[in-house]
This record gives structure tokens, C-alpha cells and sequence, in this order.
């Protein structure tokens, strides 16, 4: 047996991953518009309202994950650990995708500002 519990795994890389969505999205779309490094606009709004499920669903899938390869590295059989693992961590990888998601667009945004001058 292990001294931590699942559950409270998950809950810690779950917020983990949701501090770290909302930090994002507050340099994404308020600090990076308000001073002026990207333009607000109508691609704007649409980034930010698809981030929210993605940012969310993102948090869900990292804490699920993280639980679901600690589970499976204590229950499973060792010839499926490593196939398990790498599920664990594909879900990981995919979790922090849909995280770091308004970062990605809004950089992408400046850079096209950067390149377009």
C-alpha cells in the first residue's frame, strides 16, 4: 500500500492544472490586450470562449490521468504497466494541451502582429 491517498492526488494536480489555466487566461486576455502586445477582437473572444472548455476539461484530464497511472502502477499486472503508463501519460500530455491552449493562440496572435509590421 501507498502512504497518499488517489483521491487527493487527483485533487492536487487537478488544481494545479486549474491555477495554472486561470493564470493563462488572465495573461492571455487581460494583461497581453491591455497593454497594447495583441488587439482585442472578434478572434479574441472566440479564443477565449473556446478556452474555457478546453482549460477546464484540460484540468479534469490531468488530475484524472495522474490518478489513473498511480492506481494502475500499484493494482496492474506488471507486463500491462508500461502500455497503462503510457496511456496515463498520453492523457497527461492532452490534458495539458487543452491548459496552455489561449497561450498558444495568443502568442501565435503577436507573433503575426510582430511579422505582419
Amino acid at each position: 500500500m501507498s502512504n497518499f491517498s488517489f483521491d487527493d492526488l487527483w485533487r492536487k494536480d487537478f488544481m494545479r492544472g486549474f491555477v495554472l489555466w486561470i493564470v493563462i487566461e488572465v495573461f492571455s486576455f487581460l494583461i497581453l490586450p491591455g497593454i497594447g502586445a495583441i488587439q482585442p477582437g472578434d478572434r479574441l473572444k472566440y479564443w477565449f470562449g473556446l478556452s474555457i472548455p478546453l482549460g477546464i476539461g484540460g484540468a479534469f484530464l490531468l488530475g484524472g490521468s495522474s490518478r489513473f497511472v498511480a492506481v494502475m502502477n500499484e493494482r496492474a499486472a506488471s507486463s500491462s504497466k508500461t502500455l497503462l503508463s503510457l496511456l496515463g501519460q498520453f492523457g497527461g500530455s492532452i490534458g495539458m494541451a487543452g491548459i496552455v491552449f489561449p497561450f498558444v493562440m495568443v502568442a501565435g496572435e503577436f507573433l503575426a502582429k510582430i511579422f505582419v509590421k
